[in-house]
């Protein structure tokens, strides 16, 4: 094939997200024909502060889409699906099997929020629980209409099961440990006379799953040119660095008769730390008289869904066997007022949402408390606030001066995102790597990252996704790259 003819038929990728939420790669493909069909990967909410009213606009005409792929079912990947659809998507929505089954409950919690944050000004309170920036707005982004509207067009689909999403594109999902029911993409574009252009979309990557086991990779996958777009959000960060903390953290406080609180995310963290809980209790390290309560509604629907769920499992009995859970303001205020040696496990993950946001303010102040933070704290979060503040400063914490007294921990052994050595080695499957495009990730991770995958595996090209640029791929990799604005496709920067 000519060089002139590589450019027949291509696919250009622009990232709607500057770094780590919010994740949309809005996809154009060109055929020889000269047909073009745009289709997006993820359609998340943006949750960092300084990208709120991000959320509230697309850059781009949803009605032109032809399709949607959902890699899986975190708010940052799906939060915004059921606007698009409001503002003219009418396609089909593919994703697996299980996370077509999650996305309802996901969504429908994020409508709610959503609703009471409109209603903010109301006399009566109510907690919320989620990682969602408060809006400030006369109407909701969408309702519980347009969630159960979106769903009419979600498709749940096999793992290693091609399907045919248009005449000219296949697509396969593979299962991947980030969550449960997540997967890896591959986008097949093909044309009578020109070579398939192959795009792989890792969206949040993990090797392994405590709670089920990740198929290894197909060879006929390891030996197909593949442009690969990968996540990037542990990519500086070596797993040699990630000092277990939490057994040790957990059997201390309680030995010392403390209140430990453990805050969650509500899917996927919360079943996962409980079951670290519940492991020590079969071990004989934590005495099944020390009570053990959950509280977050979301993270219960969780906690049901995984038990609903056991035969597609390798851990089937997961929640300690004297989990107890909080239903209620009334029996939440109880646990405040009670000074017995405890176990308290509360969303939201990042402190500022959901329970959290009654139990962190009041234990801060307790000598005889242990606060552990399960994963990752964004800027200007209650969680981040409190892991900043020395141990006995006195700080305004919600416009009360507060004496920081608890004794603060946060660990990342539990993400569920790959670390630079694992991404590193997922690449090393591909024996025809033609480019890489790095995305989701802070700007100065992302490109370090890069220099490392040139270090390491020296593709032909690698590039960084962003909402600046159009990367321009073909069957034999990166093309070039073009402004986002200098192309016909509605976006502007």
């Amino acid at each position: 094939m000519s060089k002139k003819n590589k450019a027949d038929m291509y696919l250009d990728m622009v990232a709607l997200h500057k770094e780590v939420t919010g994740s949309c790669i809005l996809c154009t493909v060109r055929f020889p024909s000269r047909e073009k069909v745009k289709f997006i990967v993820d359609c998340g909410l943006f949750q960092e502060e300084k990208y709120q009213t991000s959320n509230y606009s697309f850059p781009f005409n949803p009605g032109e889409l032809s399709f949607a792929l959902v890699t899986h079912t975190h708010i940052d990947h799906i939060g915004r699906i059921p606007k698009l659809c409001k503002e003219g998507f009418n396609g089909k929505t593919y994703t697996t099997k299980v996370a077509s089954e999650l996305m309802p409950i996901a969504l429908n919690n994020t409508a709610e929020i959503l609703s009471s944050n409109i209603q903010k000004n109301s006399k009566k309170k109510s907690i919320v629980e989620s990682s969602i920036p408060v809006f400030d707005s006369s109407k909701p982004l969408f309702e519980k209409d347009d969630v159960e509207s979106a769903m009419e067009n979600v498709i749940g689909m096999e793992y290693n099961k091609p399907f045919r999403v248009t005449e000219n594109i296949e697509v396969t999902l593979f299962k991947n440990g980030h969550t449960l029911g997540s997967c890896y993409i591959l986008v097949k574009i093909f044309y009578h006379g020109q070579e398939p252009i192959y795009a792989l979309f890792t969206g949040d990557y993990s090797p392994e799953n405590k709670f089920f086991d990740v198929d290894s990779m197909p060879k006929y996958l390891k030996d197909l040119p593949i442009n690969l777009v990968t996540e990037s959000t542990y990519g500086t960060t070596s797993k040699k660095i990630i000092a277990p903390i939490f057994k040790e953290t957990v059997l201390n406080s309680i030995k010392n008769k403390e209140t430990l609180i453990l805050t969650v995310f509500a899917f996927g963290r919360m079943q996962e730390i409980a079951y670290e809980l519940r492991k020590l209790q079969d071990e004989g390290l934590l005495d099944k008289s020390v009570k053990i309560y959950s509280d977050g509604k979301l993270a219960h629907e969780y906690n049901d869904f995984y038990n609903s769920h056991k035969n597609g499992l390798i851990v089937k009995d997961f929640l300690p066997k004297n989990l107890i859970p909080v239903l209620g303001y009334e029996q939440r205020n109880e646990l405040l007022s009670n000074r017995d040696c405890k176990i308290i496990l509360t969303t939201s993950g990042m402190g500022s949402y959901g329970p959290a946001q009654v139990y962190l303010p009041y234990y801060i102040s307790k000598p005889k408390c242990s606060i552990v933070f399960g994963g990752y704290t964004a800027e200007n979060t209650l969680g981040r606030k409190l892991q900043d503040v020395e141990s006995g400063e006195i700080f305004n914490l919600n416009g009360i001066m507060t004496t920081k007294k608890a004794k603060v921990y946060s660990t990342t052994e539990f993400s569920s995102h790959a670390k630079q050595e694992d991404l590193i080695d997922f690449m090393r499957n591909f024996k025809n790597l033609k480019s890489v495009l790095i995305n989701h990730g802070d700007s100065l991770v992302k490109e370090a990252f890069a220099k490392k995958i040139i270090e390491e595996l020296n593709p032909k090209k690698v590039a960084i996704l962003s909402p600046e640029n159009y990367i321009r791929v073909g069957a034999y990799g990166v093309i070039k790259s073009y402004p986002a604005v200098d192309i016909n496709f509605n976006i502007t920067t």
